[in-house]
Protein backbone atom coordinates (compact mmCIF):
# COMPACT_ATOMS: atom_id res chain seq x y z
CA UNK A 1 0.00 0.00 0.00
CA UNK A 2 1.21 3.46 -0.88
CA UNK A 3 -0.50 6.60 0.37
CA UNK A 4 0.05 10.01 -1.18
CA UNK A 5 -1.66 13.35 -0.92
CA UNK A 6 -1.27 17.02 -1.52
CA UNK A 7 -2.56 20.37 -0.38
CA UNK A 8 -2.52 23.62 -2.34
CA UNK A 9 0.99 24.50 -1.16
CA UNK A 10 2.52 21.21 -0.03
CA UNK A 11 2.45 17.51 -0.53
CA UNK A 12 1.82 15.06 2.27
CA UNK A 13 4.70 12.68 2.90
CA UNK A 14 4.30 9.48 0.94
CA UNK A 15 3.86 6.45 3.13
CA UNK A 16 4.32 2.80 2.32
CA UNK A 17 3.70 -0.43 4.12
CA UNK A 18 6.53 -2.85 4.72
CA UNK A 19 7.28 -5.84 2.54
CA UNK A 20 4.63 -8.55 2.58
CA UNK A 21 2.51 -6.55 5.02
CA UNK A 22 -1.24 -6.62 4.81
CA UNK A 23 -2.69 -3.40 6.17
CA UNK A 24 -5.68 -3.85 8.45
CA UNK A 25 -8.11 -1.16 9.58
CA UNK A 26 -6.22 -0.44 12.79
CA UNK A 27 -2.92 -0.03 10.89
CA UNK A 28 -4.58 2.26 8.35
CA UNK A 29 -6.09 4.44 11.06
CA UNK A 30 -3.06 4.58 13.36
CA UNK A 31 -0.13 4.50 10.92
CA UNK A 32 -1.63 6.42 8.01
CA UNK A 33 -4.47 8.67 9.15
CA UNK A 34 -3.37 9.66 12.66
CA UNK A 35 0.01 11.12 11.53
CA UNK A 36 -1.74 13.11 8.81
CA UNK A 37 -4.13 14.64 11.36
CA UNK A 38 -1.73 15.07 14.28
CA UNK A 39 1.62 15.80 12.62
CA UNK A 40 1.52 16.70 8.95
CA UNK A 41 -1.47 19.03 8.67
CA UNK A 42 -0.55 20.95 11.86
CA UNK A 43 3.04 21.23 10.57
CA UNK A 44 1.86 22.54 7.20
CA UNK A 45 -0.63 24.95 8.78
CA UNK A 46 1.02 26.12 12.03
CA UNK A 47 -0.67 29.55 12.07
CA UNK A 48 -4.01 28.50 10.60
CA UNK A 49 -6.02 26.86 13.35
CA UNK A 50 -8.31 25.22 12.75
CA UNK A 51 -6.84 24.54 9.35
CA UNK A 52 -9.01 24.94 6.28
CA UNK A 53 -8.30 21.36 5.29
CA UNK A 54 -10.67 18.52 4.52
CA UNK A 55 -9.46 14.98 4.10
CA UNK A 56 -10.75 13.27 0.95
CA UNK A 57 -10.47 9.52 0.43
CA UNK A 58 -11.70 7.15 -2.23
CA UNK A 59 -14.14 4.28 -1.70
CA UNK A 60 -11.61 1.65 -0.61
CA UNK A 61 -13.11 -0.61 2.03
CA UNK A 62 -10.58 0.52 4.65
CA UNK A 63 -11.78 4.09 4.05
CA UNK A 64 -15.50 3.33 4.23
CA UNK A 65 -15.63 1.03 7.23
CA UNK A 66 -17.63 1.95 10.32
CA UNK A 67 -14.49 1.94 12.46
CA UNK A 68 -12.69 4.31 10.07
CA UNK A 69 -15.72 6.62 10.04
CA UNK A 70 -15.72 6.60 13.86
CA UNK A 71 -11.96 7.23 13.87
CA UNK A 72 -12.39 10.20 11.50
CA UNK A 73 -15.15 11.63 13.70
CA UNK A 74 -12.82 11.37 16.70
CA UNK A 75 -10.00 13.04 14.76
CA UNK A 76 -12.42 15.76 13.67
CA UNK A 77 -13.22 16.41 17.34
CA UNK A 78 -9.67 16.01 18.68
CA UNK A 79 -7.65 17.67 15.90
CA UNK A 80 -10.41 19.97 14.59
CA UNK A 81 -9.67 18.83 11.05
CA UNK A 82 -12.62 17.92 8.87
CA UNK A 83 -13.05 15.09 6.43
CA UNK A 84 -15.48 14.55 3.60
CA UNK A 85 -17.87 11.74 4.53
CA UNK A 86 -17.89 8.98 1.96
CA UNK A 87 -21.63 9.33 1.37
CA UNK A 88 -20.99 12.89 0.11
CA UNK A 89 -18.62 11.70 -2.61
CA UNK A 90 -20.31 10.41 -5.77
CA UNK A 91 -18.47 7.41 -7.16
CA UNK A 92 -16.24 7.88 -10.19
CA UNK A 93 -16.82 11.59 -10.67
CA UNK A 94 -13.91 13.61 -12.13
CA UNK A 95 -15.56 16.76 -10.78
CA UNK A 96 -14.97 15.81 -7.17
CA UNK A 97 -11.88 13.65 -7.15
CA UNK A 98 -8.75 15.54 -8.21
CA UNK A 99 -6.49 12.89 -6.65
CA UNK A 100 -7.95 10.10 -8.76
CA UNK A 101 -8.44 11.99 -12.00
CA UNK A 102 -5.41 14.29 -11.94
CA UNK A 103 -2.67 13.23 -9.55
CA UNK A 104 -2.93 9.47 -9.90
CA UNK A 105 -3.51 9.70 -13.66
CA UNK A 106 -0.31 11.73 -14.01
CA UNK A 107 1.52 9.32 -11.70
CA UNK A 108 0.33 6.22 -13.57
CA UNK A 109 1.33 7.78 -16.88
CA UNK A 110 4.84 8.58 -15.68
CA UNK A 111 5.19 5.15 -14.04
CA UNK A 112 4.27 3.37 -17.26
CA UNK A 113 7.63 4.45 -18.69
CA UNK A 114 9.62 3.03 -15.76
CA UNK A 115 10.35 -0.68 -15.27
CA UNK A 116 11.41 -1.44 -11.67
CA UNK A 117 12.22 -5.11 -11.07
CA UNK A 118 12.00 -5.26 -7.26
CA UNK A 119 9.61 -3.89 -4.65
CA UNK A 120 12.28 -1.50 -3.29
CA UNK A 121 12.83 -0.27 -6.83
CA UNK A 122 9.10 0.25 -7.25
CA UNK A 123 8.95 2.40 -4.12
CA UNK A 124 11.95 4.43 -5.29
CA UNK A 125 10.35 5.00 -8.71
CA UNK A 126 6.98 5.96 -7.18
CA UNK A 127 8.67 8.44 -4.81
CA UNK A 128 10.73 9.97 -7.65
CA UNK A 129 7.78 10.28 -10.01
CA UNK A 130 5.48 11.68 -7.30
CA UNK A 131 8.03 14.40 -6.53
CA UNK A 132 8.34 15.24 -10.22
CA UNK A 133 4.60 15.83 -10.72
CA UNK A 134 3.99 19.48 -11.57
CA UNK A 135 2.55 21.00 -8.39
CA UNK A 136 0.86 23.69 -10.46
CA UNK A 137 -1.24 21.05 -12.25
CA UNK A 138 -2.25 19.57 -8.90
CA UNK A 139 -3.18 23.03 -7.61
CA UNK A 140 -5.35 23.65 -10.68
CA UNK A 141 -7.09 20.33 -10.10
CA UNK A 142 -7.88 21.21 -6.48
CA UNK A 143 -9.03 24.73 -7.37
CA UNK A 144 -11.36 23.33 -10.06
CA UNK A 145 -12.94 21.03 -7.48
CA UNK A 146 -16.69 21.52 -7.26
CA UNK A 147 -17.40 22.49 -3.65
Amino acid sequence: MIVAGFLLQWEIKNKKSGKNVKINLSDYQEKILRPIFTEEIPFLHPNDFPPRVKLHQDNATSHTSKTTSAFLEKMKTDAIIAYIPIQHIPAKSPDISPMNYCAFSLLKSSLSERKPTRIDGLWKVVAEEWKSLPLENLRKAILSWKL
